[in-house]
């Protein structure tokens, strides 16, 4: 895990804006899509902050399915930013307005060669289109009859003009028409809630990197499935999450890199 030498906030400056991941930052990784869902203790505590400052979703997945589960949230930036809802109103990312035959190619082809029990998520807009896909092998029987089904996939849709997400040691990754990119989606979201500085970025994989690079605070959320490159500066393992927001809620909302629950990156 390593730490970029880059110009960040002071611990000093009050965090005006809480952006964070779904999967793995603030709802658990290793359950069922229908059983998703952010700890009561976490969604308690996130509600409180809300009512101070903004909250935004930065996620992979799709608006639809986030949108009813973080309730305490004032903005959402859904499938790696090709679509972003704030307040009431929802915007689209030019390129989601064209289909992709190759996406719906590889999608068809998943299905096809998928082993029983390998999971292939359809993640669309808001208007149903579909935009990507997921790949997942964790509730599988068979997990290495399911992994060399996916790793099958994998191999076909990278042979396609579309972009497939890796997630370096765990057990799925994920297909999209087009580029995403966290980061341009944090800038998009400031820009839209009317903020210049003091977000602090929370996520779990190599994905949010770009978003950790431009944050004003970045913080690392650690579970079994975490990868170890995360351009954070602060990590927290996930069960302490709840934890971690208490106090900077308690800290009248001041980052504080001593806070017990929190390690810096190396």
């Amino acid at each position: 895990m390593r730490q970029l030498n880059k110009a960040k906030a002071s611990p000093d400056i009050r965090v005006k804006a809480l952006f964070m991941d779904y999967d793995g930052t603030i709802s658990p990784i290793n359950v069922p899509k229908s059983e998703s869902s952010v700890p009561q203790e976490t969604s308690v505590v996130l509600n409180k902050i809300g009512k101070q400052i903004p909250i935004a979703i930065v996620t992979t997945k799709s608006l639809q399915f986030v949108f009813g589960r973080t309730p305490f949230a004032h903005a959402w930036s859904a499938l790696g930013g090709l679509e972003t809802r704030i307040g009431n109103v929802t915007t689209k990312a030019r390129t989601i307005e064209y289909e992709s035959e190759h996406l719906t190619v590889a999608l068809s082809y998943s299905r096809d060669v998928s082993y029983g029990g390998l999971t292939i998520e359809e993640k669309c807009d808001s208007e149903g289109r579909i935009v990507a896909f997921s790949v997942d092998w964790r509730q599988c029987e068979d997990c290495n009859k399911a992994k060399a089904a996916a790793l099958k996939v994998l191999s076909f849709c990278e042979t396609l003009s579309i972009f497939v997400i890796r997630y370096k040691g765990q057990p799925f990754f994920d297909v999209f028409a087009y580029p995403i990119d966290k980061g341009k989606a944090l800038v998009e979201l400031k820009e839209g809630l009317g903020l210049n500085d003091g977000v602090l970025y929370m996520g779990d994989s190599t994905a949010d990197n770009s978003a950790f690079e431009l944050a004003d605070f970045s913080v690392g959320v650690v579970h079994s499935e975490t990868p170890k490159e995360l351009a954070c500066d602060y990590f927290i393992k996930f069960e302490d999450v709840p934890v971690f927001l208490k106090g900077l809620l308690e800290n009248g909302l001041q980052f504080d890199p001593g806070f017990s629950m929190v390690t810096h990156a190396k």
